[in-house]
């Protein structure tokens, strides 16, 4: 039997983007609007658990569910661009008190994008498989390959730079 052709990807491609990064990215973008709007007129006992949720839902959502997506550059631009509107937003907001230092959580999304594609990097350099996330059956889910320590170890590098970052931006920002 002859073997299947495969292409190799390039480590930074752009692609067309997928139904699902369609459906994520409407989905915040909205999110975003309702965000911008909602800080201007809700209710000021909410505001502060809505910002904690806009904020850190795109940085765990990314690598947890969207970690293939950002392989792609066009989505990845796509989510750099919505951590850019973070910081857009975090200037907005950082003197209002009815946030205190939840804000800052605002900050963190570019850094751990970018956080996210040297782990990606480290991967295909070091062990010439793209970055996946760990499953409890030891593989993964859309690449369908084995899961190694490396990605082990990745993943609870970025799961420790998000905890990290999110103290540092509570605490001193």
């Amino acid at each position: 039997m002859p073997k299947r052709r495969t292409t190799k990807k390039t480590l930074f491609y752009f692609e067309e983007l997928s139904s699902w990064d369609k459906v994520t990215i409407g989905f915040y973008g909205v999110a975003s609007i309702v965000f911008l709007i909602y800080n201007y007129l809700g209710a000021d006992e909410h505001k502060k658990d809505f910002l904690i949720f806009y904020a850190i839902f795109p940085q765990i959502f990314s690598y947890l569910f969207n970690y293939t997506s950002l392989r792609n550059l066009k989505s990845f631009f796509i989510w750099y661009g919505f951590g850019t509107l973070h910081i857009v937003f975090y200037f907005l907001v950082k003197n209002n008190g009815i946030y205190d230092n939840a804000s800052g959580l605002l900050l963190n999304t570019v850094i751990l994008l970018l956080i996210y594609q040297v782990l990606r990097i480290i991967s295909i350099k070091v062990q010439h498989q793209e970055l996946v996330l760990p499953a409890r059956d030891g593989k993964d889910l859309f690449d369908n390959r084995s899961v190694t320590f490396l990605d082990f170890v990745l993943f609870m590098v970025y799961m420790g730079s998000l905890g990290g970052l999110t103290m540092l931006a509570i605490k001193y920002v």
